[in-house]
């Protein structure tokens, strides 16, 4: 718990001294810096590949369906990924204590967040949901999310 209190303050306070067009260089930077690690832990490990795949996959799927991208937009969905896994991870570890059924309920409203807010059509679906069906992932979300979107859902709901 401590590890993860700190890794969201430090990425808060080092947000605030990134120029907006470096957001999604940085993240995914430091995504790979955990998966190069050899001293990386599983869980550190499989969450840094998930965003990675995710920053990527959205990246890659822009450019071919729009032909371009815009820095300020791919900024916004890196950090808005970054803080919808940072507050799905957070909440089940605040949780760990409670019953198996508010620990579903929690990862039900964070897929139902990412599975409703899908960003682009005609994908490869098998690509798009391999992470949902990974067993042994801490992430099961949909890489076609608009990780905007699904932020704003997962706190909404949270406060219902």
């Amino acid at each position: 718990m401590k590890k993860l209190f700190i890794i969201v303050l430090l990425l808060t306070v080092t947000k605030a001294n990134i120029n907006a067009q470096e957001i999604y260089d940085y993240l995914l930077d430091k995504s790979e810096q955990v998966i190069n690690n050899p001293q990386s832990n599983n869980f550190d490990l499989k969450v840094a590949q998930f965003k990675a795949t995710a920053m990527r996959y959205f990246r890659r799927n822009i450019i071919l369906q729009e032909g371009s991208i815009s820095s300020t937009w791919l900024d916004e969905q890196a950090l808005a990924l970054n803080e919808f896994i940072t507050n799905f991870l957070v909440e089940l570890s605040q949780n760990s204590n409670g019953s198996d059924d508010a620990r579903k309920k929690i990862i039900m409203r964070y897929c139902e967040a990412s599975a409703n807010h899908t960003l682009f059509k005609n994908v490869d679906k098998e690509e798009a949901e391999s992470f949902i069906s990974d067993k042994g992932g801490y992430t099961p979300f949909c890489l076609n999310t608009n990780w905007v979107k699904a932020l704003a859902e997962s706190k909404d709901k949270k406060k219902e």
